[in-house]
């Protein structure tokens, strides 16, 4: 194989990763425990690194907790507990290198189903969609 042809595979495998990597997702996952609901949160939104200084300003009360919000904003929820900063994934979304797997945990029994916004802060509501099981 050619120098010139072993070039272009690679041009084109690089493009088809940075493609794909590119996605912005915003799903969600949940399971009850207890009166509990337990929601996996897997956003583009923030980086590792931003959900778990998130996560360290919550516990220390310098941010306010997750809320789980209607369509018009206001308040359905808020997150009780830790929030869970699991892994970096690649769905960036605004520009962000790459996203996030969280767990918060909500005081409802109420299950979210198809859709879900969540406040992250004052500035940033993120409306996420159940994912396919």
């Amino acid at each position: 194989m050619s120098t010139a042809r072993i070039f272009v595979v690679a041009a084109v495998l690089v493009c088809a990763q940075a493609a794909t990597a590119a996605q912005c997702v915003n799903r969600f996952i949940s399971r009850a425990e207890g009166p509990r609901q337990v929601v996996t949160l897997l956003t583009g939104k923030l980086t590792f690194q931003e959900a778990q200084a998130l996560s360290k300003a919550i516990q220390s009360r310098t941010a306010p907790p997750l809320e789980w919000v209607n369509d018009a904003g206001k308040t359905l929820y808020k997150q009780i507990g830790e929030l869970k900063v699991l892994r970096p994934m690649p769905v960036a979304c605004d520009g962000k290198p790459s996203g996030v797997v969280m767990v918060v945990t909500f005081p409802t029994q109420i299950k979210p189903t198809k859709k879900m916004r969540v406040k992250l802060d004052a500035n940033t509501i993120v409306e996420f969609e159940q994912q396919a099981d």
